[in-house]
């Protein structure tokens, strides 16, 4: 018998092929198809004894950022699309579905020397999904419904049919993936192996909650259509890994159990691996998976067969290269997560770093800061530079901006606590560091602007919430003296107006408009405050508000529709109807200058609508706004009736109006820019026809429709108390926040959301009836809502004060007890931080459903 010598040349290479081998013939260290590894001198190769093609080996160089390209995915390192490295933490994505394209690459001839041609399951080995293309699909223009036109972007949502197909997929996947685990375990020989079926099956619960989240920020979340494309993308990648799960466990670790298996062909029409262990290639090659091996120079024998030698396949050819995203007329430059230093200082496999860095390595909420025109204007004006360019405003992303800052920074001048800094120890990179949605204060004073208040609560540590808080009766529940409280325990007194006390004065009645918004009395048109909130009201009012801030709100806040005569509410209600969709995009999806934030105020100027030049003398206080953009405002058809403060008025009374009514005047500028240019708004006109669920609204409506206001408020104060509950766990919480890694506040993020039983924060009446449990009339409902709050509130500070869930009892009486002091604590708690009460969640009206009657339900 001839020795076996390795192969010296390409000649001898050349020679040796064996173009006659039949594909039976095969061992796993033949090769059915051979290329030479890139840059290596031929040292390294990659064959597979049962492919027919080679793919670009993906691999982080240390030139190479991270980065997506035009159609949101990551080129090579799009790790369920592209063969990877095997990676034996998750050898299930190895079952991946292979791309389609890749199943129409292969050899087409009469003596089966290769995989059949196109590669498919033939034989029905693999579970069927419903939909399969889902998973590789793209969206266009006429997928999404849009809400607004922007200057740069279109931002919209998804279509209720492409959201069922979305849906489907999910719910299919999510029942797939959990069958079989209860039989596995009753037939494990061993404890340890039953440890392993159960860290799978956290595993597979884990990707099913992200592609949960991952869906209702599609079907909730008004964004721009380049958003929508990431958000899609990632959508598809969980999706398409859930799938590997199930293929993985119902057939590929069937196969590797059976050792007296040997079922080569046909190759299953899987993403496969890229390996350099030999034994893994001999594995995955005995069960027909598609597997190629990097080999060295020295293992390519005189005895081994050679087929085919071909070059690689690249990804190019199946992924976009463009640093850009275009989409119905607007281009957008791509996001860069990692720049190439960072990506080289990462640990891990090249898996773990991307999933670090994807859509769902952010929590839902994002920082939000107080609306700063100036701040706006140099943002729009960076977009007008970079397209005068040529090129688009940059979106590169490092660490550093993807999750916070290395080491804690200085808060920034104009910066409150919604832009505050939350480090409590030395992070690495790739720490979260979470910004703060409802606790910024923004004074009320002349010349102000309405900034928000620096140093009214310092934001580098969690407040001090001990002594622990008595929580024996509603009266004795106070909080701990605020630092702007006066020794004798009262609030400083609010300037009065000349020849009127102070309210804070003990012979005058509180005026209502100086209450915290939360104890302000509701109309009679208003819904109820919802159960177990309603009682706390007489032992909050305790609970003094900062007397000299006005509170930001990232959406209207509820007292000022609470007005009269019942056509201004009418008209703020017309008014919110239309900017609506825009408003809850900005908050759930935020802009780039993320500066979205109002005072009450501020929003009742917005919900007038009238986005108008205005014609008044402005000699104090200027606007923010950038002039181009003032002037493309329209001109106001009509004098301005604003009252006029008399200029030569000598007194300093007059000084102040006369200040105070300039810094108003500018506010209602930047705020006609805001809404009138950036978002593309016209002027209000009572004609306008707006939408409320499936009912067109008239102006006449919403003066007239008691049922109508009452919805609008009660998914207000819904969404409020949503948006604050997340904000304030973030600063309570911050540990949990402030991980080694990004993803790990994920976690802690659906720990709140299980508060109201949920993957959104935005509440979804449109589609599902029982959208708001913690609010439900029935207090069996409400159980176990409140009781995931009290488990939520445990990591808080002085929670040992906290009723246990013991507490919470079979009956009522003892459960209410139990919700009276989970509520009690929470307000409080929100109060110490903030300053001022939170809004409570209001009764869901039974109006709500007669709202969404004829709505196309998703499945």
């Amino acid at each position: 018998m001839a020795a076996v010598s390795p192969i010296s040349s390409w000649a001898e290479l050349k020679a040796h092929r064996t173009l006659t081998a039949a594909r039976s013939s095969l061992w796993a260290t033949d090769c059915l198809c051979l290329s030479p590894f890139a840059a290596n001198n031929s040292l390294l190769w990659v064959s597979s004894p049962n492919m027919s093609w080679v793919p670009e080996i993906p691999m982080l160089l240390p030139h190479e950022p991270i980065i997506y390209y035009g159609d949101g995915m990551l080129g090579k390192l799009e790790f369920m699309k592209w063969p990877q490295a095997y990676y034996d933490a998750e050898p299930h994505c190895i079952a991946a579905p292979l791309h389609r394209a890749l199943c129409q690459i292969g050899i087409s001839d009469d003596d089966a020397q290769g995989p059949d041609f196109p590669l498919s399951d033939a034989r029905g080995d693999l579970p069927v999904f419903n939909d399969p293309d889902i998973a590789w699909d793209i969206f266009t223009h006429h997928d999404v419904d849009l809400h607004e036109h922007q200057h740069y972007f279109e931002v919209g949502s998804l279509r209720v049919a492409f959201c069922r197909r979305l849906g489907q997929a999910v719910d299919e996947v999510e029942r797939m993936a959990g069958e079989g685990f209860e039989q596995r375990v009753n037939l494990a020989a061993s404890e340890a192996e039953v440890t392993k079926i159960m860290g799978e099956f956290a595993f597979q619960g884990e990707r099913v909650e992200t592609l949960r989240t991952i869906y209702e920020q599609l079907r909730a979340t008004p964004m721009s259509t380049f958003d929508i494309k990431m958000w899609f993308r990632e959508f598809q990648r969980v999706l398409l890994e859930l799938r590997a799960f199930v293929i993985y466990h119902r057939v590929v670790r069937r196969r590797l159990d059976d050792s007296t298996l040997h079922q080569p062909w046909p190759v299953l029409p899987l993403r496969g691996v890229i390996t350099q262990d030999v034994f893994t290639v001999k594995a995955l090659f005995r069960i027909g998976v598609p597997v190629w091996y990097i080999r060295p120079r020295f293992t390519l024998t005189s005895d081994t067969i050679i087929i085919r030698i071909r070059t690689q396949i690249p990804a190019a050819g199946l992924f976009s290269t463009k640093k850009f995203m275009s989409h119905h007329g607007h281009v957008e430059e791509t996001k860069q997560w990692l720049d190439a230093p960072q990506t080289q200082a990462l640990r891990g496999n090249a898996q773990d770093k991307l999933r670090r860095f994807t859509q769902m390595s952010r929590v839902v909420l994002q920082p939000l800061k107080a609306y700063s025109l100036e701040r706006v204007s140099q943002y729009m004006d960076d977009c007008r530079a970079a397209r005068k360019s040529g090129v688009s405003q940059s979106h590169v992303l490092d660490v550093r901006e993807a999750n916070g800052p290395e080491q804690p920074e200085d808060v920034d001048e104009d910066a409150g606590l919604f832009d505050s800094q939350e480090p409590l120890v030395p992070s690495p990179a790739d720490t979260l560091v979470m910004q703060q949605y409802g606790s910024g204060l923004a004074q009320d004073h002349p010349g102000s602007r309405n900034e928000p208040v620096v140093g009214a609560l310092q934001p580098s540590h969690v407040p001090d919430m001990s002594p622990p808080l008595p929580l024996s009766s509603p009266g004795s529940i106070l909080p701990e003296r605020p630092n702007w409280v006066r020794s004798d325990g009262n609030a400083p007194a609010r300037a009065g107006r000349k020849g009127k006390k102070a309210p804070g004065d003990a012979e005058t009645p509180p005026d209502p408009s100086q209450l915290d918004p939360a104890l302000r009395s509701l109309p009679t048109w208003a819904p109820q405050i919802a159960p177990g909130w309603r009682d706390l009201t007489s032992s909050l009012s305790a609970l003094a508000r900062h007397p000299n801030s006005a509170i930001l709100y990232a959406l209207p806040p509820l007292h000022i529709f609470y007005t009269t005569p019942r056509t201004m509410a009418g008209e703020r209600i017309h008014n919110w109807l239309r900017i609506r969709t825009i408003c809850f995009g900005a908050v759930l999806s935020p802009p780039g200058h993320r500066s979205v934030l109002m005072t009450a105020a501020q929003w009742k100027v917005a919900l007038q609508g009238q986005y108008m030049h205005l014609d008044d003398d402005m000699d104090g206080v200027l606007p923010h706004s950038h002039p181009a953009d003032i002037e493309a405002l329209p001109q106001a058809t009509h004098a301005s009736k604003r009252r006029r403060v008399d200029a030569d008025r000598p007194s300093a009374q007059g000084d102040d109006r006369r200040q105070f009514a300039q810094r108003r005047l500018a506010d209602r500028v930047d705020i006609n820019v805001r809404f009138g240019v950036y978002e593309g708004l016209a002027p209000y006109a009572s004609t306008m026809i707006e939408q409320w669920g499936e009912m067109s609204v008239s102006r006449e409506d919403a003066d007239t429709r008691d049922d109508l206001a009452a919805a609008v408020m009660w998914e207000l104060s819904v969404f409020h108390f949503r948006l604050q509950l997340l904000a304030l766990d973030r600063e309570l919480a911050a540990r949990s926040y402030l991980s080694s890694t990004a993803v790990h506040a994920r976690p802690r993020e659906r720990v709140v959301m299980d508060v109201w039983g949920g993957y959104r924060v935005r509440p979804m009446w449109e589609d599902v009836d029982d959208c708001d449990p913690l609010g439900a009339a029935d207090w069996r409902m409400r159980k176990p809502r409140v009781m995931a709050l009290g488990h939520l509130m445990q990591q808080w500070p002085s929670s040992n004060s906290l009723p246990r869930a013991r507490e919470a009892g079979e009956n009522e009486d003892a459960y209410l007890k139990y919700e009276r002091n989970i509520f009690q604590f929470y307000a409080v708690s929100f109060h110490r931080v903030r300053g001022h009460l939170p809004v409570v969640p209001l009764s869901l009206p039974s109006s709500v459903e007669t709202f969404r009657a004829g709505a196309i339900l998703l499945a």
